[in-house]
């Protein structure tokens, strides 16, 4: 597959990072919803870090569910230049950390050596900037993966809006949109779209399965049994 800033060595290790912190069925069978690792966490990465590889720049979706994005004024163009170069940065050296940390090859370390390497002060920063890039790609809207939400025939629209099959009948479900992209708001301030309506269909809404999933991390990161 074809990346925007990561070669495929890098491309693995944050698979399978941002696949620890937040799991899904493939990576802890008592997981039923999807995870990072489903959601394709690393493309929204890669995405965010080859932003100006594209006009107008991967940063504001445009909302009107096709895939486009918004030109960014000249001060979000400098304002965001800034932080993805600051973000590409953080990447290289957090990458290189995990691999150091996990004895050479964090994506081929056994899963107990990449555990160790997460939970590593040296990798503290790392850890949670990639965890904050997980969530956003795991319960953002799919755009940002370079999905679209499948609008015209809500069946194909998934859980927590991952652009994913979903059972039969079920009614679309378009998801918020990261109003600042990793965290930040650069430049003059602006914002992106406004969040879209929650989804209300049978089922545990998604907002209480969000909710729930932030408990159970918290109280596993308290207790001091998974990274998060």
């Amino acid at each position: 597959m074809a990346w925007s800033f990561f070669d495929a060595h890098q491309a693995e290790v944050v698979r399978e990072a941002t696949a620890l912190l937040i799991p899904g069925p493939a990576d802890a069978p008592e997981e039923t919803d999807p995870g990072a690792r489903e959601a394709d966490a690393v493309r929204y990465a890669d995405r965010l870090l080859g932003a100006f590889t594209a006009e107008p720049p991967l940063v504001y979706a445009s909302g009107r569910g096709d895939g486009s994005f918004l030109p960014l004024t000249p001060a979000q163009g400098v304002g965001w230049r800034r932080r993805v170069g600051e973000l590409q940065e953080a990447y290289r050296t957090g990458i290189a950390a995990l691999d150091r940390l996990a004895g050479g090859d964090f994506a081929a370390a056994p899963v107990a050596a990449r555990h160790l390497a997460l939970r590593d002060p040296g990798a503290e920063d790392f850890r949670g900037l990639l965890f904050d890039h997980a969530v956003e790609a795991t319960y953002g809207d799919p755009v940002y993966r370079g999905r679209t939400a499948h609008r015209e025939d809500p069946a194909a629209d998934g859980p927590l809006h991952l652009g994913m099959p979903g059972p039969a009948g079920a009614p679309a479900r378009p998801g918020p949109v990261p109003r600042t992209r990793g965290g930040a708001a650069p430049g003059d301030g602006a914002r992106g779209p406004a969040p879209l309506r929650p989804y209300a269909g049978e089922g545990e809404d998604p907002v209480r399965r969000l909710a729930r999933h932030f408990t159970d991390a918290a109280r596993a990161v308290a207790s001091g049994g998974s990274d998060g």
